[in-house]
């Protein structure tokens, strides 16, 4: 078996085949489209660097990892992103040697930690444990049927709601900087995470990366009688290979707007014109740590339902 890094450019076979291996790592949720897959694992949303490696048996692709290196924040992370050993090839060693390969370019790079998620009481949860990790965040998946949601027509006085679809306009750049700012926030659990800020560039070519990769975004404002933004949710949908499924992402209110049910008005607001736009899509999932006990309130009353938990595991370098 030999370990080699994935040129994406040079080797689109390659990368098709690592792609088939590990596109369905979210099974029973929905499966990454092809160009979705190759952006998250060349530079992820944010563009940072990264490195994919695969495991080869006779120039077949039998497993990979991919693995995130902050540049900006969290420079004392390793975040691995897919790491899939192909079933036939499972308890040989392939996925111990592909996880020592991360760790050995991690200390590399200068990084502190390697952080990995794995789904509860899966195979994955015994591999890291095994491998002396250590689990620091719990997060549940909640998927919502959209045949069967329907949310009220309502108002929250002092507020107006604003729908956009796709990139932010220009005059909305720092609002929109503000509101993603919020999620420094959300729980964290014990994971050793630093802040995230955000620039009009970084902002950009994360928006870039959804044009890149077909996203269809709708993002619900709430902004305050004075003009100020005061909450912002977000769904995502692919362009092309949506295969039923829409992603709920980021949810927050700005602190002094907070109690007075914003976060739900603009979810169940998005979520309604979600189900008009794309009426091809017929269920959202969404991701929520565990401890964030507000927000599963929120979606649970929306009709989210109980799909699963993963664990998020650290290993020091």
């Amino acid at each position: 078996m030999d370990i080699v890094p994935l040129d994406f450019a040079a080797e689109p076979g390659r990368l098709a085949e690592y792609h088939a291996l590990a596109a369905g790592w979210m099974a029973p949720g929905p499966r990454m489209p092809a160009p979705l897959f190759r952006l998250v694992a060349e530079r992820g949303w944010r563009a940072m660097p990264a490195e994919t490696w695969l495991a080869l048996d006779d120039g077949r692709v039998i497993g990979g990892v991919t693995v995130h290196l902050p540049d900006r924040d969290n420079t004392h992370l390793a975040l691995i992103r897919f790491l899939q050993v192909d079933l036939a090839h499972r308890r040989r060693g392939v996925g111990g040697a592909l996880l020592a390969h991360v760790v050995g370019r991690a200390r590399a790079h200068g990084r502190a930690l390697v952080l990995v998620e794995v789904a509860e009481a899966g195979p994955g949860e015994a591999f890291v444990k095994a491998k002396g990790g250590r689990e620091v965040a719990t997060q549940a998946r909640r998927v919502l049927d959209l045949t069967g949601f329907a949310a009220p027509e309502r108002e929250v006085p002092g507020y107006r709601l604003e729908f956009l679809r796709g990139r932010t306009p220009e005059p909305l750049v720092a609002d929109m900087i503000t509101l993603m700012e919020i999620m420094n926030d959300a729980p964290l659990d014990d994971l050793a995470v630093e802040e995230e800020h955000w620039t009009p560039d970084g902002l950009a070519a994360m928006e870039d990366a959804w044009e890149l990769t077909h996203q269809d975004v709708f993002t619900v404002v709430a902004r305050a009688d004075d003009g100020s933004p005061a909450a912002f949710t977000r769904l995502f949908a692919d362009g092309r290979e949506a295969d039923g499924w829409g992603r709920q992402t980021d949810t927050g209110v700005v602190r002094a707007h907070r109690g007075r049910g914003l976060g739900r008005w603009v979810k169940e607001a998005n979520t309604a014109w979600l189900t008009r736009a794309r009426p091809d899509l017929t269920r959202v999932i969404t991701w929520n740590a565990v401890s964030n006990t507000h927000m599963i309130a929120i979606n649970e009353g929306l009709g989210y339902r109980l799909l699963d938990v993963w664990h998020e595991w650290e290993l020091r370098v």
